[in-house]
């Protein structure tokens, strides 16, 4: 990855409870606070991908970002550059502004 992407400072900044990145193909580049990193990494790559597809088909054009929330919390999956994903999680739903904010700022 070309740009280096402080995933502690992220956290810092926006309240995220964990953060992730994947390359494409699943492969876990670097986590805070995930447990299971290496199964979340290839999880969250294969779910970008089918939604990527599903957007593709459906003419909704290029997928940027997935957002799932549970009775728990949320998550946010974001492509960052052209061959990684990065995941932020928070259990406090007032803290998905900010998250999205971040993830804006950092994926250009």
């Amino acid at each position: 990855m070309s740009t280096k992407v402080d995933l502690n400072n992220i956290m810092d900044i926006t309240g995220a409870e964990a953060a992730l990145i994947a390359d494409h193909e699943g492969n876990l580049i670097e986590s805070v606070n995930v447990e299971y990193d290496k199964n979340i990494a290839a999880m969250i790559q294969m779910a970008f991908t089918m939604n990527r597809d599903l957007s593709k088909d459906i003419g909704n054009g290029d997928l940027e970002q997935v957002f799932a929330r549970s009775s728990d919390g949320f998550f946010v999956a974001n492509k960052l550059q052209s061959n990684h994903i990065i995941m932020l999680l928070s259990k406090d739903n007032s803290k998905l502004g900010m998250l999205l904010k971040m993830l804006s700022t950092i994926s250009k």
